[in-house]
């Protein structure tokens, strides 16, 4: 038994005044004298007994009256456990992710849960909330009531890590508090719980909420597969959880203008794909959308699709050219050629694309230019003559090593750096023996960023902050790399990535870098824009276009536009992450180090168990009344 006020405890010990009025007779009698007193003494002999044995029994109630009294105001109580005669905090992490979508609108597991937490918050109890996006911390009971209503969906899912170091981070303040974390979560796979938990600050509570069995069909990619000049044909992916009896209903539009319908048959776990052509013109705020009852979010993809600008690659050359007219022809490219002494430096600073190619000598002048069309986002390719050593101030300005060896002798291009940027999607398959090019006479570079190389390994074209170099020159009496199937790939891709080109969309999860093929002046800026919000991302102005870094912002999925003082240049599509389609879910029932509940309901049901107390006081003052009661009828009525 415990008590609210023990220091009430203390009056016991004036149990002692009755003890002491009852023990002293403190009232003294007259004697009086009798003729005959054989009668009388027998008659006071029986009435002194009796009075005796009536002040003890009012002594002892008086004793239990004041007792009762006194522990009643201690306030008494039996605690249920432990947990209830501590402080206790709970802080509870709710999972707002995508999956928790599924179920429809007030149904849906996510809102369950919000009402349940509602209904069950008390307003003493030390209460915190937090989602994968927001934090409800010292708030009382009604504003974060309040507060839960709002809770949205968002794509972020932190994992089991991320939720215990929030939790350490919070309950530090509170060291000596009886601390629980509650996680409601469908603990969809991704969450990534362990095994068993190690960590024993605080104690763990899983609410494993139950989704429903949904067949579930997701948008998860679209590409342009084939551009003329009159058409374009869009890829699309859509993938489901299960296979879905009637076909699915697939709508493409821009804006509210229906663009093209069909219908697809979707296979469990398996990618279908549908194609639409679509007329070759720009399309600013496209949308896909399918006709499914799942989860909501994947249901739409965004998109959007611009004319694409012509990339300018200018070529510095002492040699033959006629591999890169092959190359960089119209609409896609823009080449303009140079002899090294007649150089147009307006073309040189504007362009996207510099190839040097054998040059003998490389003036100031156009090292200083370099520098500029560097500085301002142009890539370069460097491809030496038979003078190596002409190269090494421009090398070593670029952060690359001098050449430092010739060689005479032949040498194979053996081996392909596939994982490198440069050849992202464009080889389907790995191939080792392929058709080796060769090169008569080259030169050793000591580089870790090779892309293609020898034999022996040493490099043949390296690559570095958007600077190529290549080792060996690459006309036809020293080399067949011209004519050996590399050489497209090799150089169309430089190309491409030498401006990178607007996608279709990007991903909102990742940090995003898009060049925006517009001239701004020195203090202007781009916004991104669309009819909820209107935001200024980071962003670098080069000369012939601005670079956009989303990394530093938070877009929704949607279509926003590009706009320059209410101008429009150009249009931008972001999407989720499909990562929340996937309904794998992690199983609980052999967790260790942690309470599983398949309810929220359940879990306060439990917790409220826990921490009840059995008052007492009640009980001992209605005992204090009985003796009370006692007391009086031994007065009244006993002689």
């Amino acid at each position: 038994m415990h008590f609210e006020q023990p220091e009430l405890l203390y009056a016991l010990f004036l149990l002692i005044i009755p003890i002491i009025v009852h023990l002293f007779r403190l009232r003294k009698f007259q004697k009086e004298d009798f003729t005959n007193v054989k009668f009388l003494k027998k008659v006071i002999q029986e009435t002194r007994k009796s009075s005796r044995l009536k002040k003890f029994l009012i002594l002892f109630t008086r004793l239990l009256l004041l007792g009762c009294l006194i522990l009643a105001f201690a306030k008494p109580f039996i605690p249920a456990s432990e947990k209830a005669l501590s402080e206790s905090r709970t802080l509870i992490y709710l999972d707002n992710s995508y999956s928790m979508q599924a179920g429809k609108d007030q149904s849906a597991i996510l809102n369950k849960a919000i009402n349940s937490l509602i209904e069950n918050i008390d307003e003493n109890d030390n209460t915190s909330v937090f989602t994968n996006n927001q934090d409800y911390f010292g708030k009382n009971a009604a504003i974060l009531k309040d507060e839960l209503q709002d809770i949205e969906f968002d794509e972020k899912q932190i994992n089991f890590r991320e939720i215990e170091l929030k939790a350490q981070n919070y309950f530090k303040n509170h060291p000596n508090s009886d601390n629980d974390l509650v996680i409601i979560s469908d603990f969809q796979h991704k969450i990534d719980i362990p095994a068993e938990i190690t960590n024993k600050d605080f104690n763990y509570h899983l609410v494993k909420l139950k989704s429903p069995e949904i067949q579930n069909a997701s948008l998860d990619t679209a590409f342009i597969e084939e551009t003329t000049p009159e058409t374009v044909t869009l890829k699309i992916g859509i993938s489901s959880n299960e296979s879905i009896d009637q076909p699915l209903s697939v709508s493409v539009y821009n804006g509210e203008n229906l663009l093209g319908r069909n219908t697809v048959q979707l296979e469990s776990d398996s990618i279908a794909e549908i194609n639409f052509r679509l007329q070759n013109e720009t399309i600013t705020d496209g949308i896909i959308e399918i006709d499914d009852s799942g989860l909501n979010y994947d249901n739409r993809l965004y998109f959007h699709l611009d004319e694409n600008p012509e990339i300018k690659v200018v070529n510095i050359s002492s040699s033959e050219t006629n591999f890169l007219d092959r190359i960089y022809t119209q609409p896609e490219f823009q080449l303009k050629s140079f002899n090294p002494g007649q150089i147009d430096f307006n073309s040189l600073n504007s362009a996207n694309l510099v190839i040097l190619n054998e040059i003998d000598q490389l003036p100031s002048s156009l090292l200083n230019n370099l520098n500029t069309v560097k500085n301002n986002g142009a890539s370069i390719v460097l491809i030496p003559a038979d003078n190596f050593s002409a190269y090494a101030e421009i090398l070593n300005r670029f952060g690359f090593s001098s050449f430092d060896q010739r060689i005479d002798s032949e040498r194979l291009i053996t081996s392909i750096t596939y994982d490198h940027p440069l050849f992202q999607n464009v080889f389907e398959d790995r191939i080792d023996n392929f058709e080796y090019p060769k090169v008569v006479l080259s030169f050793n570079l000591n580089s870790a960023n090779s892309i293609l190389s020898y034999q022996d390994n040493r490099p043949f074209l390296v690559g570095s902050n958007s600077v190529y170099v290549f080792t060996a020159p690459l006309n036809s009496s020293n080399s067949n790399f011209i004519n050996s199937p590399l050489i497209v790939p090799v150089f169309y891709q430089i190309g491409l990535n030498s401006l990178k080109m607007n996608q279709l969309y990007f991903s909102t999860t990742t940090e995003n870098e898009i060049d925006i093929p517009v001239n701004l002046e020195k203090d202007q800026v781009l916004h991104l824009k669309n009819s909820e919000i209107d935001i200024i991302p980071q962003q670098q102005n080069f000369s012939n276009r601005v670079e956009i870094n989303t990394g530093n912002i938070e877009l929704n999925a949607g279509n926003y536009q590009i706009t320059n003082n209410n101008n429009s240049k150009g249009a931008i599509s972001f999407n989720n992450s499909r990562d929340e389609s996937d309904l794998r879910f992690s199983e609980l029932s052999n967790f260790e180090g942690s309470k599983v509940y398949d309810s929220v309901e359940e879990f306060f049901r439990e917790s409220n168990a826990a921490t009840e107390i059995t008052a007492l006081w009640k009980w001992f003052a209605i005992f204090a009344l009985i003796f009370l009661g006692i007391e009086m009828l031994l007065i009244k009525f006993f002689k």
